[in-house]
């Protein structure tokens, strides 16, 4: 069994060119939590839309991999905690292959630590 340490819906805001050929940087929002996530992917990767829902889990082992349609291994680098009116916020960054994650959510930072390597896995529902 995959020892999942986050598991989210999201919803898809907006997909932009990024400044590297054939990159789209994916921005989600997160559906319970009010988070985001922006995600670096190849543009033809995944079949991915704007206004679309996706889920995303993050695990410690590839064992999610028959759950998802795309998998990336992360290597997480920053671990940020703010403070949000009375919430402490998380904020992480992460690196597939040099391409950039970035996810701010509630209490995520108690969940990663920098150095951590993880598979990050997308559902299109």
């Amino acid at each position: 069994m995959s020892e999942v340490i986050y598991d989210v819906h999201c919803q898809v805001n907006e997909i932009r060119a990024s400044e590297i050929k054939d990159i789209n940087i994916v921005d989600l929002s997160i559906e319970a939590e009010g988070g985001r996530i922006t995600i670096e992917m190849p543009r033809n990767l995944l079949p991915i839309k704007e206004g679309k829902r996706l889920r995303i889990i993050i695990s410690r082992d590839e064992g999610i991999e028959k759950d998802v349609d795309g998998l990336f291994y992360c290597t997480i680098y920053k671990v940020e905690k703010q403070r949000k009116g009375k919430e402490e916020m998380g904020l992480i960054y992460g690196s597939i292959g040099g391409l950039q994650v970035r996810m701010e959510a509630k209490g995520l930072h108690r969940k990663f630590k920098a150095g951590d390597k993880v598979f990050l896995g997308v559902k299109i529902i």
